[in-house]
């Protein structure tokens, strides 16, 4: 990369600064009115965040969600995730996201942070045990994070160290086998120095039974999380946070069913399983009067491993008299490194007569990536007789190793201007140079042995995004905004028309990459609290308009293969509209009603690779129309609680490989409990009435000896049902 020595520069330089931290003034501490949004630049009121926003804070993760931020996908309107893998990963907002990444470079539209934490594409590991609050902003996001993002961006953080001492313990057991422990310890370590450590287990059989195997956990989830933080006031006003996880993930993936039953076959289960270890520094501290600095450093190292039974079936008896047997496995060790730098006036440092805050960030990110996939399998129809395509049968063994390198630095800058009493103004502007390079080697060992075919790729951009907000006060508590925004998400390649494995494809080398992708959001919105706080409402209009629309679309090669696919990215044209709206009533001191709703449109309008012609005027994958949440909790002075939720959500494409759909569905969540002043016991069920739902849809042929195509579906969690109890001190 040809800056990668700035950028380290830039990484050496972050602690630099902490020797202006003695004798500095102490910063002034805005009065907080209510939950603060943490991944803004600034700390800001909710209310005061000019953009469509869903915000959770520790209370409602705790009532809500069982083990995973999987289970909050739900509160988010225009907020969905695709049923790739053991648990989600691959996350969609407004239609906007990826669906997996079988193969390629990562290139999440969606941006994941936990505790300043890059894991964008990998955010799998995010369970929910100590978590403080979680911040889902939609739309494309330039100039509010270091980071940038296309769709929309979530930020976790987990609880804050805090002087004085707290421990917390939490146990659970449902049906399903489902077992979880877990502690949380913090307070003070010294006069300037708290930390908190958190630990937390969860197991579960998977919900799905194994006929062949008689097991019923060959689908299990085992998941082993880890966090920690240290606060410390160095001097002056300079402090540091520092914060570290280690998670280990290791789930059975066996989900898939020919006959698209809830009861699987399988003689190979895989594994769906991932080690992240990452740590991130957070200083903040004044350079002068008019100054406010702030540095993050971060790293993160994980080992993903993902492999499946592609058969879905075993050699015994189950294909009749034809032998049918395929296993896929990838392996992915990815290590990424971000630095940010960020500027910012301090209110002496208010300029244009002290109506205007002031911003300049620089945000530099590298992120390594080594996969390594491979196909074993083995087709045999040869009692077919003189008809047969495989008489005597066809080994299949291939392997694809890739190795990714990028490195990206961008500068951004911000305005926010008092234009008024009531009317504010906010311009922000980023500018981002980004490269890669990618090489990858395909070995065929049966078919071309000795022969393997390599790729190699340096892609180039140059981007940049923004946005401009106008605001307007009605009063303290209620305002009025529109927006303009500007995304953007990097081009790449299609490794697969590089190795010319399209058939019936016209392929050049003006093929094989893809643009970088576009995205222009207007948006009209609305925030307030009446009734002193005891009434929140948002909602938001939004129109998107998707240039140069990267659309990724599979096709399987080989009949008789059920994991040749080729993967092939083109850019086309797209746009949406919708609404999204919040509302919370506190209507008594112990009652609450909430709700949220999204309302989405969408359209593929061009699409540049001719065999999906079909794609243009129908919607974008993962976008269904409505998603919806209603629900109400209670808690009296005697300590009982209760609360209810009815989650719904409209039908959607699965994919742009075909036009098959989900079906619309809706499912209930009950939970009772009794809580005191140290201890908390509830029963709880989700998905109390056993609705059918479905996360995934494959159409291909993957049944001997004709396979006709069919449309295969991914169940969705049943009915779980089980007790918590929690113990603080």
């Amino acid at each position: 990369m040809s800056f990668k020595t700035p950028f380290l520069a830039l990484f050496a330089g972050s602690f630099a600064l902490v020797s202006f931290a003695a004798d500095k003034p102490s910063l002034p501490q805005s009065p907080v009115l209510e939950e603060l949004v943490v991944s803004e630049f600034r700390q800001t009121p909710a209310i005061d965040v000019n953009t469509s926003l869903t915000q959770l804070n520790q209370a409602e993760i705790e009532e809500f969600s069982l083990q995973h931020f999987e289970e909050l996908v739900q509160l988010v309107p225009n907020m969905n995730y695709s049923g790739e893998g053991s648990r989600a990963r691959y996350f969609q907002i407004r239609g906007i996201g990826e669906l997996e990444q079988y193969e390629g470079a990562p290139n999440p539209s969606v941006g994941f942070i936990i505790d300043d934490i890059d894991l964008s594409g990998i955010g799998g590991i995010a369970t929910t045990f100590d978590l403080q609050q979680v911040d889902v902003l939609r739309g494309p996001q330039a100039t509010r994070f270091g980071a940038s993002a296309l769709a929309g961006m979530v930020y976790a953080q987990s609880a804050l160290p805090s002087k004085e001492t707290s421990v917390n313990f939490q146990g659970l057991v449902g049906s399903s086998g489902q077992i979880g422990v877990g502690a949380a310890l913090g307070g003070s370590l010294s006069d300037k120095l708290q930390g908190r450590i958190s630990a937390h287990s969860f197991r579960a059989d998977g919900f799905r039974d194994n006929d062949y195997l008689r097991r019923d956990d060959t689908n299990s989830r085992d998941e082993m999380n880890l966090r920690g933080k240290l606060a410390w006031q160095i001097a002056g006003d300079w402090q540091a946070t520092v914060s570290g996880l280690y998670a280990d993930f290791q789930n059975g993936y066996d989900a898939w069913a020919i006959d698209n039953g809830s009861n699987t076959y399988s003689d190979k289960p895989g594994d769906d399983s991932q080690k992240t270890g990452g740590a991130s520094v957070k200083l903040t501290g004044s350079i002068g009067p008019a100054v406010d600095f702030v540095s993050i450093t971060s790293y993160a190292a994980s080992d993903i491993v993902f492999s499946y039974d592609a058969d879905w079936g075993n050699n015994d008896g189950y294909w009749g008299d034809y032998v049918y047997d395929y296993f896929s496995r990838t392996d992915r060790e990815r290590n990424s490194l971000t630095q940010e730098f960020r500027f910012q006036s301090s209110e002496d440092g208010r300029v244009f007569g002290g109506s205007t805050d002031w911003l300049i960030g620089l945000h530099g990110r590298e992120l390594d990536e080594k996969s390594d996939s491979s196909l074993v399998g083995f087709y045999d129809d040869s009692v077919d007789g003189p008809g047969a395509f495989c008489p005597g049968g066809c080994d299949e063994k291939t392997r694809l190793k890739s190795d990714y390198d990028s490195a990206s630095l961008a500068v951004f800058g911000k305005l926010d201007s008092a234009l008024s009493e009531h009317w504010q103004l906010t311009a922000g502007l980023r500018f981002e140079r980004w490269e890669a390079d990618y090489s990858d080697t395909f070995f065929d060992y049966v078919y071309a042995p000795g022969m393997p075919v390599s790729n190699a790729f340096e892609p180039k951009e140059n981007m940049w995004g923004g946005d401009l907000t106008l605001s307007y006060a009605l009063t303290d508590t209620s305002n009025l905004y529109g927006l303009i925004a500007r995304g953007y998400k990097a081009g790449g390649f299609n490794v697969n028309l590089a190795r010319n494995l399209v058939p019936g494809q016209e392929q050049t080398a003006a093929d094989i990459p893809y643009d970088p992708e576009y995205l222009l959001n207007y948006e009209l919105g609305y925030k307030g609290l009446w009734f002193g706080g005891r009434l929140m409402a948002d909602v938001s209009l939004f129109y998107m308009d998707r240039k140069d629309m990267q659309i990724k679309s599979g096709a399987q090669i080989t009949p008789g293969d059920p994991d040749s696919f080729v993967f092939v990215t083109s850019n086309g044209k797209g746009s949406s509209y919708g609404l999204e709206t919040t509302v919370a009533w506190q209507f008594t001191d112990g009652w609450q009603v909430f709700g949220t709703l999204g309302l989405l449109q969408s359209k593929v309008e061009n699409y540049k690779f001719t065999p999906q012609e079909e794609l243009i005027g129908r919607e974008f994958a993962y976008a269904p129309p409505y998603t919806f949440s209603i629900g109400t909790s209670y808690r009296s002075q005697q300590g009982w609680f209760g609360r209810l939720d009815v989650l719904g959500k409209g039908a959607f494409y699965y994919d742009y490989s075909h036009n098959r759909k989900s079906k619309a569905y809706q499912t209930v969540n009950l939970k009772l409990g009794k809580e005191w002043q140290r201890w908390a016991i509830y029963a709880w069920g989700r998905n109390i009435f056993d609705k059918e739902y479905y996360t995934r849809g494959f159409y291909f042929g993957n049944e001997p000896p004709v396979f006709p195509e069919t449309l295969y579906t991914k169940f969705g969690d049943p009915r779980t049902y089980g007790m918590t109890v929690n113990y603080s001190f």
